[in-house]
């Protein structure tokens, strides 16, 4: 490709996207294949069929309703990998109202800090499950979310005290309750119907509003690119409040009217081999890191993967080795690699197994059906020639439909309209309703290849991605720099073999304080903070650690440099001895 040629492509035309609604979809499954099961949940010895997951959806809608839940409002979820999952999420669907998906790992503050602007009429939740106990915030978060008219409990019986406190109710009760009743609402494929925390360079998380139309469609092309049917059974792993999970995996298999396979409420590599082998499991999904820990499970060997076809590795660094092992020995034999983002309705561009291997193990494959991507100077609109590396910046259907949910600013600096499209060539610059086209600013940096692949090289942001989960440096910095005896934090992501990145923390000690250990540093950030947030390794500037710069690395006007820090870090952790790995917390 000349390089004189400007960096803009589009996905086929073909097929067009899809514009009905979740409830409808779910309820042609219904009619026509009712016995086909939706979800076998593993953990729970739940087989859920399609006609069933239908008639509990709907009667949990009434129930829902009969909350003042209505099109337009929001539920919140709460929850591991179980079968309730989709029942609200369909239940939601069949509303007009959005299910809003809270990571499990979250702290009472967190909780609070991030449903508060939602403002949700129901919670969905548990009083406790694995190593997860919410039993002493319930009360508490019924106090501090006003807009709450019912906390619906999985497993009530849970609670130590036999009664329910006040607008505490049992889920299985609003569903035998409302087994008879019946919703008839009416639903646009443009309602929102998910709403998801995604991390940001402010540090506070943004709720990404996604509609039918956006993930609806992302689960069609996703079908059509694997070749998914409804005889297959995909084992799901990966949580559901992630867009792997709900999107990559619910939403695609509701679509092609396949099964999902839910191994067990958090990720246990002995279960979802023990499910590969039970249920014939044709498909698996996972993290680098899940895919490393079932090959390192001593009951790999002995158990039958033999039905396995297909797979999706996602989520964070995929080293070529790695996929290259998975598709070889696990095997996998159609291993999908891609790249996408919450705001773009998870997958953008996806590899095929047809592809040759280097573009399989080196690229994140080619644009999905009706987009349009951009190599960008970053933060413009200016079109870079082809093969520069710069902003990849995507438009068409998944672009989120309501943008981030009450924060208008950051709405508009991520998705704007770029005038240079007018004058430039070969860009379209309106969209199928005559308006300027709206572009999704990713920040992520990348190039397309001689052939059109994305090859991604980094994140414009700062975005530490560890084991699949996307974390903010920023949060972490702000508890860090809360301590009496820290100055400055900067916190950045540093090469894992395990995890794809892990977090470091660059601090500054305050004069006359006593430098805390690194164990009572994470200790204080998951006072306000989620574990996994906390960093792994802590580096004092100024201090006597080999390697450590004596002040920060500063620009000219003053700001820190965060590319001189990670460059550090990486040749800091390259002379670190080497540490037994640990089970990953995902």
């Amino acid at each position: 490709m000349p390089t004189t040629q400007p960096s803009i492509i589009y996905g086929p035309s073909a097929p067009l996207p899809a514009s009905i609604s979740f409830g409808s979809l779910l309820s042609h499954h219904s009619k026509n294949t009712p016995d086909s099961y939706a979800v076998i949940s593993h953990h729970q010895n739940v087989f859920l069929t399609y006609s069933q997951l239908d008639q509990r959806s709907t009667s949990l809608a009434a129930a829902f309703s009969a909350y003042g839940v209505g099109r337009g409002d929001t539920v919140a979820i709460m929850l591991g990998s179980r079968t309730e999952y989709l029942e609200a999420f369909f239940a939601c669907a069949k509303l007009g109202a959005s299910l809003v998906l809270l990571n499990f790992a979250f702290v009472f503050e967190e909780i609070v800090a991030t449903l508060t602007p939602i403002a949700p009429k129901i919670l969905i939740t548990t009083p406790a499950f694995g190593k997860y106990n919410y039993q002493n915030i319930l009360s508490n978060l019924i106090d501090r979310l006003p807009s709450l008219k019912a906390l619906v409990l999985i497993d009530p019986w849970k609670i130590k005290s036999q009664a329910l406190s006040r607008k505490m109710v049992s889920f299985e009760d609003l569903i035998v309750q409302n087994s008879k009743a019946d919703i008839k609402v009416e639903v646009s494929p443009n309602d929102i119907v998910n709403v998801q925390f995604t991390s940001g360079s402010t540090g506070a998380p943004k709720a990404a509003a996604l509609s039918h139309y956006n993930i609806m469609n992302c689960g069609q092309y996703i079908t059509a690119q694997m070749g998914i049917t409804r005889n297959d059974r995909v084992c799901l792993p990966v949580p559901l409040f992630h867009s792997f999970g709900l999107i990559i995996g619910i939403c695609t298999s509701i679509w092609s009217g396949s099964t999902n396979v839910l191994p067990s409420e958090t990720f246990n590599a002995g279960a979802v081999l023990e499910c590969i082998e039970k249920y014939h499991c044709t498909g698996i999904y996972g993290v680098t890191t899940m895919f490393i820990e079932e090959m390192k499970h001593p009951n790999f060997t002995q158990t039958d993967r033999s039905s396995l076809k297909f797979g999706i590795m996602a989520g964070s660094a995929m080293p070529p080795d790695l996929l290259e092992k998975v598709t070889t020995s696990f095997p996998v034999p159609r291993l999908y690699t891609n790249w996408g983002m919450t705001e773009l309705s998870s997958i953008t561009t996806m590899t095929h197994h047809t592809d040759p291997l280097l573009k399989r193990l080196r690229t994140a494959g080619r644009l999905f059906p009706n987009f349009i991507g951009k190599i960008c100077v970053p933060n413009t609109g200016k079109v870079l020639p082809w093969g520069s590396k710069g902003e990849i910046v995507i438009s068409g259907y998944g672009v989120m439909g309501g943008g981030y949910l009450h924060n208008p600013s950051k709405t508009a600096e991520a998705m704007r309209k770029h005038k240079e499209d007018i004058e430039s060539p070969g860009v379209g610059a309106v969209d199928n309703k005559g308006n300027l086209r709206t572009w999704m600013h990713t920040g992520d940096e990348g190039y397309l290849d001689e052939d059109g692949y994305f090859v991604i090289t980094g994140r414009i942001k700062d975005i530490v991605i560890r084991g699949g989960e996307n974390i903010s440096p920023v949060e972490i910095e702000e508890s860090l720099s809360s301590h009496e005896a820290i100055v400055q934090a900067s916190v950045i992501g540093v090469p894992d073999e395990r995890l794809g990145e892990e977090l470091a923390a660059f601090i500054e000690l305050a004069n006359d304080e006593i430098k805390p250990t690194d164990d009572q540093l994470r200790q204080w950030v998951q006072k306000s903070l989620s574990r996994f947030k906390a960093p792994r390794y802590f580096w004092w500037i100024g201090g006597s650690q080999g390697g450590v710069p004596r002040e920060w690395p500063k620009t000219a006007s003053g700001k820190l440099r965060k590319p001189d820090l990670r460059e550090v870090g990486k040749c800091l952790i390259s002379q670190s001895p080497k540490r037994e790995p640990k089970q990953a917390r995902l």
